[in-house]
């Protein structure tokens, strides 16, 4: 990984990550088989700036080569209570169902503290060099360290088969489908221990 660097994103330099962003979003929305039309609403400005913003306990890592950055990866880690799991973000209440269990299925004990791997992008000329594994094992350990109980990570559809075996690899087991298999959802209990 010569000449590549891993820092920390503060509120200062949130908009590093804008153009990368932006990208994995379309991408995501590409590569949709259900609702793309609300995976193409989705970018920067209405989904990571703001999770970035509302959360509490952090972590986002951008990945730079020669100065410019060409990856980014982000998690956070809360307190959930009960009444989070009917919790339901704008961006997804065009597609919600009255009823319907969001983000966390019945068997999740609640309240806990939740650990959630949101985003990792690096863009494809710079595949294939270990960038986005360190940026996973990075954030895993910060989210291990973090206290947390159970880990999840959420994958768009149609994005499944890409990504599935990558984060299979970082101990992910397939838990359950969000409104209908709009999202993929993926979990582990916290592991005592670093990658």
């Amino acid at each position: 990984m010569q000449n590549y660097r891993i820092v920390e994103v503060s509120e200062e330099n949130l908009e590093r990550c804008k153009h990368l962003c932006n990208v994995l979003m379309l991408y995501q929305a590409e590569k949709s088989k259900q609702h793309t039309e609300v995976l193409a609403a989705m970018n920067f400005e209405n989904r990571l700036k703001p999770s970035f913003l509302s959360s509490q306990n952090k972590l986002l890592l951008l990945a730079e080569y020669q100065g410019k950055a060409i990856g980014y990866a982000f998690a956070n880690a809360y307190n959930m209570e009960e009444n989070g799991r009917y919790f339901l973000p704008d961006w997804l209440a065009s597609i919600y169902k009255k009823g319907q269990l969001v983000f966390y299925p019945e068997r999740q004990q609640l309240p806990a503290k939740i650990g959630v791997f949101n985003n990792l992008y690096v863009q494809p000329e710079h595949h294939g060099k270990g960038i986005g594994l360190k940026l996973a094992k990075q954030l895993m350990n910060w989210l291990y360290q973090s206290e947390t109980q159970d880990l999840y990570v959420y994958i768009s559809n149609g994005n499944e088969a890409a990504t599935e075996p990558f984060y299979k690899k970082l101990g992910f087991t397939y838990s359950h489908a969000v409104l209908g298999g709009f999202i993929s959802a993926y979990h582990q209990k916290t592991r005592k221990c670093s990658l």
